[in-house]
């Protein structure tokens, strides 16, 4: 698994998801919650950008994903994505009837502010 790196900007309350070493990437909002960052190149997950942390870790309800339908050209690849370690240590993706929905599944809170 690549290293990962978890930052928490309490001001914001915004955690920050870096999936191996920093580099420059396309930014996906799947939701008004959920931004997910690929490295171009390699077309892999470089990151998870997750706002208003502390709410979802206290309600642990599912977001809604309409980002992915508003990006047809690339929803398979993001698919792939979000389907796919490590985004899955984060994040469980399902797809129901009126669309796709993610589940926040690590770190607490208390987790992400101690690391």
């Amino acid at each position: 698994m690549l290293p990962t790196r978890i930052t928490y900007d309490p001001d914001g309350d915004t955690l920050y998801v870096t999936f191996g070493q920093p580099t420059a990437a396309t930014g996906y909002q799947l939701s008004d919650q959920l931004l997910l960052r690929v490295a171009p190149q390699s077309q892999t997950a470089a990151g998870l950008t997750i706002f208003n942390y502390s709410i979802h870790t206290r309600t642990a309800h599912e977001l809604p994903l309409p980002g992915l339908e508003e990006i047809p050209e690339v929803k398979s690849l993001l698919l792939q994505i979000l389907y796919s370690p490590p985004v899955t240590h984060f994040l469980h993706v399902t797809e129901s009837p009126v669309g796709f929905t993610a589940t926040l599944l690590h770190p607490s809170l208390q987790e992400a502010v101690a690391g």
